[in-house]
């Protein structure tokens, strides 16, 4: 029991502490932002800050982390039987502009390589990877064949490229468009090439 309500304090003060540097980042920008700025608005002491982070990029890094495994997971749980590249609602795009919407502040944080200048490419690595393992994975273990006239590593690149240029500019834009409406035009706008070079 006690160690229960020990992880639940962790737990806590961790998300304090991301919430604080979120927050400062959007007013003033990673750069300016100090400890001291982060443990206050957290409400929380300096101590407790190096209890469980050596430095702001640290903290920056873990919430990143925190948000492609939320990604990934969901994305994973998605059924193969809804990866249908024809459907102008494709369910997986649809859940990454949704999660963009959730997760704005930290996503334009991400986009704009605030602090951690690995993150950008980290989420677009992330996408990547995911389209990789469709394709050479779980879209061969359901039977269906595609015949690229691209490496499979090379359109998973594009796609992830391309997917997160529009949610940087939908972002930018205050979002003008509903997760709805930005998966269709994404879907149309890359598949119109995308499905040619699948071979479909």
């Amino acid at each position: 029991m006690e160690k229960g309500k020990t992880d639940r304090r962790v737990q806590r003060t961790r998300r304090q502490l991301r919430e604080a540097l979120l927050a400062l980042i959007v007013e003033k920008g990673y750069d300016a932002v100090t400890i001291e700025e982060i443990t206050e608005r957290a409400d929380l002491g300096r101590t407790t800050f190096y209890l469980h982070y050596r430095d702001k990029e640290e903290l920056l890094l873990e919430s990143i982390e925190a948000l492609s495994e939320d990604l990934r997971a969901q994305i994973e749980r998605t059924p193969m039987s809804e990866w249908d590249f024809t459907n102008d609602q494709q369910p997986p795009i649809l859940l990454v502009f949704h999660h963009a919407a959730e997760n704005a502040s930290l996503y334009r944080i991400i986009l704009h390589g605030e602090g951690a200048t690995r993150a950008e490419q980290g989420m677009r690595n992330l996408i990547a990877r995911i389209v990789l393992d469709v394709l050479t994975v779980r879209v061969p273990k359901e039977g269906l064949r595609i015949a690229p006239s691209v490496p499979p590593d090379v359109f998973a690149n594009y796609f992830a490229g391309a997917l997160m240029a529009f949610i940087t500019w939908w972002l930018e834009q205050n979002m003008p468009y509903t997760p709805e409406e930005m998966s269709s035009m994404f879907r149309r706008l890359f598949f119109s090439g995308g499905f040619e070079a699948l071979g479909l």
